[in-house]
């Protein structure tokens, strides 16, 4: 009995059929969700001094692919339809089922009386135990319909006499359940037990003890009490009854137990603490129990209970004793605990603690010899997430758990001096004085993590609790203990950091801190503030107009008055003791300007050390570069004087000065970095130069070429980086919908959403005459459509003259395609497939700016313009921002919001300060994409903000392009003479990129835009702030590819796919609708793969399902079968005959074998790319050119589907092929990527072109030595003509002076091969592939991905394996351990495959060639090994695999060799098939 509630050893499970594939016939896992099934009505009992036995639950540990756990009936090979009933036959039916019920009411009804006469007239025992039985009968069968009040009052009188009968158990054991059955059937009879005594008469049955199963059933009587009278159990004792004998039940016994607890300590009463008080030494106990369910159900009674007297110091006091304190901390601590408990339960715990230091200094003292500040330090570590792989406890409620570990933390640093009305205050302080050792150890574990926390980005009322935690911190240190705790953090930089917020609270946390600093040690930190820009902010608080130019400048919009009616005042943000949100800000007015005046009076006033106007003397000499460099650009100035001014300003940036992130921003050299970049001069043709390239071309290479030799790029960007994390602010906007129900919008669709709507009020304009006003009503507007929808709906109200717009707006729907994703995501689901194939199809596939200001109404929000691509959602809480540091959630969903309209005079053109003339671009800068300077499309008003992000989109295309740009500068020197050889121009060094793409991620803006996907409004892109999408449109590669895939999947898919799987139904996150998407299956042919393909999609393609595979004529469905269609289909789309690709024209081309003579592919070295097809041929080697653009049609439907689904494609498409997926424009730099020897040569060529026009600029030389040669070949003697190399059907031209190419027109012929190749040649495909695409999701939705990025997105990972990793992520079971003998041999066979026998037994074990995205580490179920037990000999069985499960069956070879030889055999000759083994 000693072993209750622990964990009891699982016998082991016999391993499933050996099958290749999982069938959807097994594992199903179980439906069953009962923690404890109803006791049959036995007669026997068992006396509780005999021995009983112990009921173990098995539960058999199964594995099931996705298509098992959700069965669909409508499968493409077996679908059917119910039949419709008539109306006739619907009544009829009806009325049956009226007459039944009647019938059986009445016959219930009968049966109760003839019962209830028998129990009052029976005076044997034998009589009354039949009338029990056939009472139990009845309750177990009936309905609540067929009890009365009448009958129950009747009733349970005499049950619950019955049940204190005191002889005969049978009695006892069967009243007691009829009563179960009574409460659980009719609740309400509850009321009537309690009236009768009784709770009391099985409290005092239950105590006695004597029989095991009339305890039993005492306990599950008084659950079912306790969830309609918790207060009269209370006052029965029940919470002692239930809990005294815990320890002699079964574990589902003692969850029902409880159960019954919980339910009581729902409603604690306010007096008459001993009624719960004496139960907690028990609920502690219980708390070491390993049972999940058992310790959160005491953990929840002991924060009931905690939070019911946690007014009463001694309440608290007792409550701190019997080992709570020790077992919470144990609890709540990520690293240490065994048991795993759900995230609120462990939120709760350090609630529970919370309240217990709030007055008891036991708990205090306590807490701090457990060393709680290392506990804690782990809970907050866990929101400053790793990118790279995140913490699987960061889910939906981080920010309440984060709220809770600073609640807890301001509790246990009470500062004195500001905090007189706090209790056990004096008390707190006295202790840490006492124990200086213990306030450094907290200081050490706590400072530096606070900091990263607040530097994560978190909403104001996070950083509000941590700056007060950091503010009580340094108030009681000593300097010496500070300076220790400072040695590996610049607090300076943090603290100008912090001064960039607007909200005043935040404000006066930092002046308090820089206060404190100051008077403990000014001489250290007088220099450093003045350096980083704490001075600066200082006296933008004291006088904002005098105030810094670019990094606080914020502060000439703060409000700095006392009003915070927009929000409760965060005064009492983690005040534990009061919840009111209409309390007075306890700041005092001018409070902030006055302690800003004190800290610049006494400590900057008087310090010699500092400059007059608190500048550094870098910053000065910054200043004075930055200013000439901006004055050279108003005079006409050679280009060549600017490249000392740019060295002088790399050569301080890279000194070895430190330049702080003050100086620099504060500096303003990257705004006339970037005015010198892109201050128009491209405008200045290239006539007007003499062919020479354009300004802004030129420009770019002389500012990438300082970071080629002299300077570091790496560090430059870390600069700008730094500087961007310190001025941005935007925000972020986490919403507490848990609270909302569903709605119903009104506008611009009629129909129920999953989330909740704003109210809207539209009226028109004063003065609009032209049209009329809608209505005067407030209106339901769903929050993710966009402004170019709901003018769709107003405009034929407001406008109804218009015939043109009412026949337009007949269905009236969201254009965008991000509002089209969210609001068919929120529909119901049965509507969401329908709307799927109705809408998909008209989904916009334009870029968001394309269609900004096109429209006939112009709306306003209180006055200021909106932006017709922003969600309703977006444009208010954009509004808001603009006013607080903050969204004030509740005025967000509860107000009326005031939007105006008039129709449009004309459209709205974005002011783009950084313009630059396409057509220039596109004639001059053959490699930087013509958006490189076009507007960010911030709406902030952060001018540094923008300035940083612009260099940072220039410098990454200057490495991004870094190849072609050392090309280009080859040619030139080749042109000007410097080069003699051609090999020197080709000899380039592709690939050494200057630095790494990581290097350009922000971990700030990537923190924060996973926080802002974490939100339970984040179901779309529209459900975020208007910054998330701008700066992904703008600037994708300021993001983590992690969080880029997260944000794609809520852009394609219209749903978060990156929550955590253990969201329960009731969390916030609910509202994202995590449930599994649907499925489909579809029936496929083996022989007809692409035929079957092409079906497929055109049943399939637009609608949002999940797509499934089952082969004719096998066993087999699920993952594995559906994983080798694509496959399957991949290779088909490489076999030769198809005239898709290039290499696929010619009978001498090159082929490559998959394995048997049938499966043969396109040889591909370099990479598939389309194959240029001439405009007037449409028949080339009996291959029609419109077969050829259907099958790029479904090539685009199948690539966005595998992407859609999460499948794996073996399709090797080339470098050049990614970037036209990706919309990116090809230049001729590009070609070597997929055909190396023509594009060495069109370089070469280019630079011969080159060469000849310098010679001719210069005029000495003769005009034969002015034509150069190709590897001493005239041009001419090559005898080229003008048509396409390696396609002579290809004309490029034709005309009497184009048969033959010359040096006079080599560069037409270059500029000719060059389009034909990446552009005419091969648009039309391109424009079938992506219309195939755009059937499933927007194509623009990838731009956020670089082409080596969305190859891992479609094609997986391709790596090679070690011993230890495979060690660390394969799973060994059944019969295997990671000693085993076998599967040592197994490790190191599969090191030794090469790359091929590596991809096949990938294959053979997923159905893909190639693993997921993350590899092996990523794969879903984990890669499991198990012993195949053989019937025969072992040596001459061979593995076999369950794909759906990646389950691979391995027999027990008796050699290394022997199993390398099966291993082999299995992977080459298994395929192809799903069949039972």
């Amino acid at each position: 009995m000693g072993n209750r509630g622990q964990k009891r050893t699982e016998s082991t499970d016999e391993l499933p059929a050996d099958k290749r594939t999982c069938s959807s016939l097994e594992f199903r896992p179980s439906s069953s969700s009962s923690p404890i099934e109803t006791p049959t009505m036995t007669t026997t009992t068992t006396p509780m001094t005999s021995t009983t036995n112990q009921t173990h639950d098995n539960e058999m540990e199964t594995s099931s692919s996705a298509s098992d756990t959700h069965e669909d009936n409508n499968s493409a090979y077996g679908s059917c339809d119910s039949d419709e009933m008539g109306d006739a036959e619907h009544r009829r039916y009806r009325n049956e089922i009226l007459d039944y019920q009647r019938q059986r009411l009445s016959g219930d009804q009968a049966k109760f009386k003839k019962v209830l006469s028998s129990l009052n007239e029976e005076t044997e025992e034998s009589g009354q135990q039949d009338a029990l039985r056939e009472l139990c009968e009845i309750l177990s069968f009936c309905t609540d319909s067929s009890l009365s009040s009448l009958i129950a009052d009747a009733l349970s009188p005499i049950l619950i006499k019955l049940a204190q009968h005191e002889s005969n158990p049978e009695i006892m054991l069967l009243s007691i359940r009829a009563l179960t059955y009574l409460c659980d059937i009719y609740p309400r009879s509850s009321s009537l037990l309690v009236r009768h005594d009784g709770v009391s008469a099985l409290c005092q049955r239950l105590l006695a003890i004597e029989y095991e199963d009339v305890a039993e059933q005492c306990l599950q009587a008084l659950e079912k009490i306790s969830r309609e009278q918790p207060l009269a159990c209370l006052q029965a004792g029940a919470i002692m009854a239930v809990l005294t004998y815990i320890d002699f039940f079964s574990t589902s016994t003692q969850r029902v137990a409880l159960s019954t607890v919980v339910n009581i300590c729902e409603k604690l009463p306010s007096e008459g603490f001993s009624q719960f008080m004496d139960a907690v030494p028990i609920l502690c106990r219980l708390l070491q129990y390993e049972d999940n369910q058992l310790v959160e159900h005491a953990a929840t009674c002991l924060i009931k209970i905690a939070q019911r007297v946690k007014k009463s110091p001694e309440m608290l006091d007792e409550l701190s004793k019997h080992g709570l304190i020790h077992q919470v901390a144990h609890l709540v601590d990520l690293n240490s605990r065994i048991t795993t408990i759900s995230h609120s339960i462990h939120t709760g715990l350090i609630g529970l603690l919370v309240n217990l230091a709030s007055g008891s200094m036991i708990t205090v003292t306590t807490l701090y010899d457990l060393n709680i500040s290392s506990i804690l330090k782990d809970t907050l570590s866990t929101y400053d997430l790793s990118h790279g792989m995140p913490s699987p406890r960061a889910i939906g409620g981080q920010n309440n758990q984060v709220h809770e570990v600073l609640k807890l933390l301001i509790q246990l640093l009470p500062v004195v001096d500001r905090n007189h009305e706090v209790p056990l205050a004096k008390e707190k302080a006295e202790f840490l004085v006492n124990h200086p050792d213990l306030l450094q150890k907290f200081g050490y574990d706590l400072l530096p993590v606070l900091i990263r926390v607040v530097d994560s980005g978190v909403d104001l009322s996070i950083c509000y609790g941590c700056l007060s935690v950091i503010d009580k911190l340094v108030y009681y240190s000593n300097p010496d203990a500070l300076l220790g705790w400072l040695k590996q953090t610049n607090i300076s930089r943090f603290l100008a950091g912090v001064f960039t917020r607007k909200d005043r609270h935040v404000l006066m946390l930092a002046l308090s801190i820089s206060d404190t600093l100051l008077q403990k040690r000014s001489d250290l930190f007088v220099g450093p503030f003045v350096k980083e820009g704490v001075l600066f902010a200082i006296d933008a608080l004291i006088v904002p107009e005098k105030g810094s130019q670019f990094m606080f400048s914020m502060f000439n919009d703060i409000q700095l008055s006392n009003n915070s009616s927009h929000k409760r005042c965060l005064c009492y943000s983690f005040d534990s003791r009061s919840s009111s949100e209409s309390k007075d800000c306890k700041l005092e007015k001018d409070c902030i300007q006055t302690l800003a005046e004190h800290v610049r009076t006494k400590y900057f006033d008087t310090n010699s050390s500092t400059l007059g106007n608190g500048t550094t003397e870098i910053l000065e000499k910054l200043k004075s570069l930055s200013s000439k460099l901006a004055s050279m650009m108003n005079d006409d100035t050679v280009e060549e004087e600017y490249d000392g001014i740019l060295d002088q300003i790399m050569l301080h940036l890279n000194g070895g000065d430190v330049i702080s992130t003050f100086e620099f921003v504060e500096s303003g050299i990257t705004e006339s970095l970037v005015k010198y970049l892109s201050s128009g001069e491209c405008s200045r043709t290239c006539s007007d130069l003499k062919g020479q390239p354009c300004i802004a071309e030129r420009r770019l290479k002389t500012f990438g070429r300082l970071f080629w030799s002299n300077f570091s790029l790496s560090e430059f960007i870390s600069k700008l980086q730094s500087g961007l994390s310190s001025v941005e602010d935007f925000p972020l906007v986490l919403n507490s919908v848990s609270k909302h129900k569903s709605s119903y919008a009104t506008l611009p669709h009629r129909r129920c959403t999953m989330y909740p709507c704003l109210k809207v009020s539209f009226e028109k304009e004063e003065g609009e005459l032209t049209i009329s006003d809608y209505s005067g009503d407030v209106q339901n507007v769903d929050p993710f459509s966009d402004f170019v929808a709901i003018e769709k709906f107003l405009w034929p109200k407001v406008c109804p003259n218009n015939d043109n717009e009412n026949g337009s707006s007949s269905s009236v729907g969201q254009t965008s395609a991000e509002s089209s994703i969210g609001n068919e995501i929120h529909s119901d689901p049965m509507e969401c497939e329908h709307e799927a194939l109705q809408k998909d199809g008209s989904i916009s596939t334009d870029h968001p700016s394309s269609s900004t200001n096109d429209g006939q109404l112009s709306f306003y929000l209180e006055g200021k313009p909106i932006n017709r691509m922003l969600t309703v959602y977006q444009a208010i809480i954009e509004h808001h921002k603009s006013k607080y540091d903050t969204i004030a959630h509740p005025t967000l969903w509860n107000q009326i919001h005031k939007v105006t309209y008039k129709k449009s005079s004309t459209f709205e053109k974005g002011s783009s300060s950084f313009s630059c003339r396409p057509a220039c671009w596109s004639s001059y800068a053959p490699f930087f994409p013509g958006t490189l300077f076009s507007e960010i499309g911030l709406s902030a008003k952060s001018t540094p903000c923008r300035n940083i992000l612009t260099l940072l989109r220039i410098l990454e295309a200057v490495n991004r392009f870094k190849y072609h740009m050392i090309v280009s500068e080859k040619i030139s020197d080749f042109a000007e003479g410097k080069i003699i050889e051609l090999d020197s121009v080709r000899a380039t060094c592709e690939g050494s990129l200057g630095i790494l793409k990581n290097e350009f991620v922000n971990s700030r803006l990537t923190e924060k835009l996973e926080q802002q996907m974490r939100d339970p409004l984040a179901i779309s892109a529209g459900g975020m702030p208007s910054w998330c999408t701008q700066l992904m449109t703008s600037c994708p590669f300021l993001f983590s590819f992690e969080a880029r895939c997260k944000y794609f999947k809520l852009m394609a898919l219209g749903k978060h796919q990156g929550q955590p799987q253990g969201q329960s139904p009731g969390s916030p996150s609910g509202i994202q609708n995590d449930s599994p998407r649907a499925r489909k299956k579809f029936l496929v042919y083996r022989h007809q793969i692409l035929e079957s393909a092409v079906k497929m999609m055109d049943l399939h393609a637009n609608q949002k399902v999940v797509l499934e595979v089952k082969y004719d004529e096998e066993v087999g469905t699920g993952l594995g079968p559906t994983l080798e269609f694509f496959t399957l289909v991949s290779n088909e789309f490489q076999k030769p005959g198809l005239g898709m690709w290039r290499g696929d024209n010619v009978s001498g081309s090159l082929f490559e074998s998959l394995g048997n003579p049938d499966s043969v592919i396109v040889a591909s070295p370099f990479g598939l790319f389309p194959s240029p097809w001439f405009d007037s041929v449409s028949v080339s080697s009996g291959i029609d050119f419109s077969e050829v653009k259907r099958k790029f049609v479904l090539l685009g439907q199948i690539v966005a589907k595998a992407l859609h689904d999460g499948r794996i494609l073996d399709l090797p498409f080339s470098k050049a092929f990614y970037k036209l997926i990706l919309g990116q424009e090809l230049t001729m730099y590009d070609i070597q990527s997929f055909d190396p020897v023509l594009g060495k040569t069109l370089i070469e060529f280019r630079a011969l072109v080159e060469r000849r026009k310098y010679l001719e600029l210069s005029g000495g030389s003769s005009e034969i030595d002015r034509d150069p040669c190709f590897r001493d070949t005239k041009i001419e003697d090559l005898h080229l003509d003008f048509t396409l190399p390696g396609y002579p059907e290809y004309v490029l031209i034709s005309g009497p002076d184009k048969e033959m190419v010359s040096i006079s027109n080599l560069e037409e012929y270059i500029e000719l091969v060059v389009n034909a190749t990446l552009n005419s040649g091969i648009s039309k495909q391109m424009d079938a592939f992506r219309s195939g695409f755009n059937q499933v999701f927007p194509i623009d939705c990838l731009q956020i991905f670089t082409d080596e990025e969305l190859e891992r997105l479609l094609c997986g990972e391709s790596e090679t394996w070690n011993s230890n990793q495979l060690l660390d992520l394969i799973k060994f079971d059944h019969g295997y351990t990671a000693s085993s003998p076998p599967i040592l041999h197994f490790l190191e066979v599969v090191q030794e495959f090469d790359y091929e026998q590596q991809k096949a037994f990938v294959k053979f074990v997923t159905g893909a060639p190639r693993l997921p995205l993350g590899g092996l580490s990523s794969l879903n179920p984990k890669l499991t090994i198990v012993r195949k037990h053989c019937d025969n000999l072992v040596d001459a069985d061979l593995p076999s695999v369950m794909t759906c499960a990646n389950y691979l069956k391995l027999p027990p070879y008796s050699s290394k060799e022997t199993m390398k030889e099966k291993l082999l055999y299995a992977i080459t000759e298994g395929q192809g098939s799903f069949h039972l083994s």
